[in-house]
């Protein structure tokens, strides 16, 4: 088969649906915004988003469906470039959060398109209102995410199917669309995300070296921001560090924004985060290590004691299965996203959300009733395995809804 991958960040949640069906030997295209693909046997085309109106003011207001328009836009030329030497796929899959597959059906009209949803925004019940902390406070929040909502439905128009990861993002969507949106999860490699009881890790050239011999609590993030809760976990840190002398907590994490916006008085959501501790905090054992490679994010929650894993009802990270397969002892958030995958007393432990000193008393629940917890992340593992792993379970199921053999 011919198929085409669209991501203007790819390859995404593409990476090994592309490499699986290259090894297989179909035809793998992919059209992105990034200037280089890292998948070989990819025939990767890079484009370019079509320049819109220079009117700051207008781009502004409207900044959700200005850019999503330049990407259509532009992704949609370039697939009219690779139609007209004679490019005709089968099956073109899009990740509709960026607007990229809005033309891209009368370009390849004989193609199957499949539509990739991640998230259907609301005014209230999901992230917007969630946070009394960070209130909305400009009407016209709510009028941006119902742009963003309109070029999601314009993608599902333009698509044949579409598909989501996880019940809880599809049913952010209108109820009537449920029938029309199947739930696939991207996968996970559980064969490679295995627990190793005797690994360990150095945080740094100065760093101690971390074992599972003393208590290491774990939090990982794309970026320290409210979205993941990473304004409870600071508020926990003193309160995290009294449990045990010798605990070490671990952040992996950036001091970007991902998905919250900019933070209060023009500081970083980490300094803004910091002044809001009330109780000194012993720095010297608190790792803010940055965004780690993949193969020392996945060494550092081996030696974990206690994993804590946050959210708004948002989409489910990638991330809080990932933890699950190695065998971390869960502590989580009671959010909608995280119930999907974690039961309380079953396969972790859950607290509320803005709960700080509950987080904490999860975590020192999980320290220590050391049995316990060890039986729950076995049951952990076990549900990544049987839901989640790639090769055995999301694979098969995305051939099949792909219709590829």
């Amino acid at each position: 088969m011919k198929i085409v991958f669209v991501h203007q960040n790819f390859p995404g949640q593409f990476l090994r649906l592309s490499q699986t069906f290259v090894a297989e030997g179909h035809e793998v295209v992919a059209l992105g915004m990034v200037k280089q693909c890292p998948i070989p046997g990819v025939k990767y085309y890079s484009y370019d988003a079509v320049p819109g109106p220079d009117d700051p003011k207008f781009d502004n207001r409207y900044s959700p469906v200005v850019p999503r328009l330049r990407r259509a836009y532009g992704v949609a030329h370039k697939a009219r470039e690779l139609a007209n030497q004679g490019f005709e796929p089968d099956l073109v899959v899009v990740n509709t959060g960026w607007g990229e597959n809005l033309f891209l059906k009368d370009v390849w009209p004989k193609a199957k398109h499949v539509a990739y949803f991640e998230y259907y925004y609301a005014a209230k019940g999901q992230d917007l209102d969630f946070d009394p902390e960070f209130p909305v406070t400009n009407e016209e929040v709510i009028w941006r995410l119902r742009l963003k909502n309109s070029m999601q439905l314009g993608a599902l128009d333009a698509a044949d199917v579409a598909v989501a990861p996880t019940r809880y993002q599809r049913d952010t969507f209108p109820t009537y669309l449920h029938d029309r949106v199947a739930i696939i999860h991207d996968g996970i490699d559980t064969k490679r995300l295995v627990p190793n009881p005797n690994g360990g890790i150095q945080i740094g050239k100065d760093g101690p070296k971390l074992t599972r011999q003393k208590p290491v609590v774990t939090y990982v993030t794309r970026n320290i921001e409210p979205m993941r809760g990473a304004h409870i976990v600071f508020k926990s840190l003193p309160y995290l560090l009294d449990i045990d002398p010798e605990l070490q907590v671990v952040i992996i994490g950036g001091k970007g924004n991902s998905y919250s916006g900019g933070a209060p008085g023009g500081k970083s959501w980490y300094d803004h985060f910091v002044s809001k501790i009330d109780r000194p905090v012993d720095w010297s054992r608190v790792h803010l290590v940055g965004n780690l490679p993949y193969d020392q994010f996945v060494r550092v929650l081996q030696v974990s004691s206690a994993h804590i894993y946050m959210t708004y009802p948002f989409v489910l990270s990638w991330s809080s299965i990932e933890s699950m397969a190695l065998e971390c002892r869960m502590v989580a958030s009671d959010t909608a996203p995280v119930r999907e995958i974690i039961t309380d007393g079953v396969n972790g432990r859950l607290f509320p959300f803005f709960d700080h000193k509950a987080l904490a008393e999860r975590v020192r629940e999980t320290l220590a009733e050391k049995e316990k917890s060890a039986d729950m992340a076995r049951e952990a593992r076990r549900i990544a395995v049987e839901r989640y792993d790639y090769e055995t379970v999301c694979l098969p199921q995305w051939k099949e809804f792909l219709g590829i053999k």
